[in-house]
C-alpha cells in the first residue's frame, strides 16, 4: 500500500480494515493542494467512489466524506490530493 498521503491514524485504520472489511466504508477528511480546481477534483473523487458530504473552502480546501477502504488508494493517486486522514469526532 501507498501511504504517503495518509496520516499516521489512517494507515493504521486501513492496515486492519483491507484484511478484515475491505468493503467497508470509513469517513476522511482530504485536504487539496492549493493551486487545485475543486470542481474538478471532487468530480474526480467521486468517479472514485468517494461519497462527498462537506466541502470546506478556506486557506486549506477539505473535502469531507466517506470512501470504502479498498478504494483509499485511488483517491491517493489523485494528484491535487495533499493528504488524507481519518474524520472522526475527538
Amino acid at each position: 500500500m501507498t501511504a504517503t498521503k495518509y496520516s499516521a491514524e489512517l494507515t493504521s485504520v486501513v492496515t486492519n480494515k483491507l484484511q478484515i472489511a475491505p468493503d467497508d466504508y470509513i469517513d476522511v477528511r482530504i485536504f487539496l493542494e492549493p493551486d487545485s480546481i475543486l470542481e474538478n477534483v471532487s468530480a474526480e473523487l467521486e468517479a472514485k467512489g468517494m461519497k462527498i458530504r462537506t466541502i470546506i473552502e478556506g486557506p486549506d480546501v477539505q473535502v469531507r466524506g466517506s470512501i470504502a477502504v479498498k478504494n483509499l488508494n485511488d483517491i491517493n493517486a489523485v494528484a491535487e490530493v495533499d493528504r488524507i486522514e481519518h474524520d472522526h469526532a475527538l
